[in-house]
């Protein structure tokens, strides 16, 4: 586990030499086409981007910034292997959430930069922190999150750290970047998913998608990400970058998004660092132009977001993929505290009711299966 000056083995516990400058360094020495005969797995926190947008002041020396992890041994296992012993489903309640005064006093500072021209979009998001009373094993919690396919996100997974009694949960359905390789050469692909519409069990998807395809502010929301994803493509060593294929539908438990798909080819030898230091965060979580909105949420957002709306990276043989952390949370299995983010673009033509009901509507998403009640109480 690096941080801003030391760095943590999780294995034993104790302080090494290093620190994350020691970290980057090293995925500048590895290529764009290497393959891994064993896994190798990174999470790295929101707030390792302020250093790739020469803001280091805003990096917090006690926060994690990445967690590095080879595995020795693969095997593909069945849900009814994680728990041999009767199941006990989770059931947790709010120990704190976001009241309405608290984000209508952000979302106003947030318009305040726009209105100013300081922006034209901003991610604005809140912790939501929960707790439960009985005794839980990890796989209590990510049982909940595969026994059911139809939930499951396409970059949904989830890490024990076992000497840390923390297990990182994510059920996202967004990629950040992934590798693909082609004949010709290797080509890089970003899916930035932006707008969101709530969807009832009895709603017509296509009713709710031709008001998804009606709306200006959600068509301009995802127009603006994707300009940014493919202009932070264009930075890795100068490829040509191309928008494949804009606005189609993406449907999640209870919630109808839209995506884009953008692609560019780049040379073998572009680094992981390379690539790293152009893309993350992911514009998506962040906004436009996203050097000035980084320091902007750092203002208006009263807590560091963590391994929410940070990114989660695989490696192994020839799968080389990286997910956006929406739909994630931190569990502290010790402290019995999940901790968990959800928010959206901010824009001129937003609405502060509206913004703060999709925010409540992606809590939901995740966190029902775990709560006796949804989240509006």
């Amino acid at each position: 586990m690096h941080y801003r000056h030391h760095t943590l083995d999780l294995l034993t516990g104790r302080k090494v030499p290093g620190g994350i400058a020691s970290f980057l360094e090293s995925l500048h020495e590895i290529p764009l086409n290497a393959t891994f005969a064993k896994p190798k797995v990174l999470h790295l926190t929101y707030e390792l981007g302020h250093l790739f947008q020469g803001q280091s002041e805003m990096v917090p020396g006690h926060l994690p910034l990445a967690v590095e992890i080879e595995y020795l041994k693969v095997r593909r296992i069945k849900l009814d292997d994680l728990w041999k012993h009767p199941v006990k489903a989770p059931r947790l309640r709010f120990l704190q959430v976001p009241t309405w005064d608290e984000y209508r006093k952000a979302y106003q500072q947030v318009r305040d930069e726009l209105l100013a021209g300081n922006c034209y979009q901003v991610n604005l998001t809140s912790p939501f922190y929960l707790t439960w009373n009985d005794d839980h094993r990890p796989s209590d919690f990510i049982r909940h999150l595969w026994s059911n396919p139809t939930r499951v996100g396409a970059y949904a997974h989830a890490t024990w750290l076992s000497t840390m009694g923390k297990l990182l949960l994510s059920n996202s359905p967004e990629c950040l970047v992934q590798r693909c390789n082609r004949k010709e050469g290797i080509e890089l692909y970003s899916m930035p998913i932006k707008g969101t519409l709530a969807l009832g069990k009895n709603d017509s998807l296509r009713a709710a998608w031709e008001k998804m395809r009606s709306s200006k502010k959600e068509i301009g929301e995802l127009n603006m990400i994707t300009d940014l994803i493919r202009n932070d493509l264009c930075r890795v060593a100068r490829p040509e970058a191309r928008v494949i294929a804009r606005h189609r539908p993406l449907v999640v438990p209870g919630l109808l998004h839209q995506y884009s798909l953008v692609g560019c080819p780049v040379p073998p030898t572009t680094s992981w660092g390379q690539v790293l230091e152009c893309l993350f965060p992911g514009g998506s979580v962040t906004g436009a132009p996203k050097r000035r909105v980084l320091e902007i949420i750092n203002t208006v957002e009263s807590e560091s977001r963590g391994h929410y709306c940070g990114s989660t990276w695989l490696a192994y043989g020839n799968t080389l993929a990286s997910s956006i952390n929406i739909r994630t949370a931190e569990i502290d299995m010790g402290q019995k505290e999940m901790k968990y983010g959800a928010g959206g673009g901010i824009t001129l033509q937003s609405h502060e009711s509206a913004e703060f009901e999709e925010m409540l509507r992606k809590s939901e998403s995740f966190l029902s299966p775990f709560l006796p009640q949804n989240v509006r109480p």
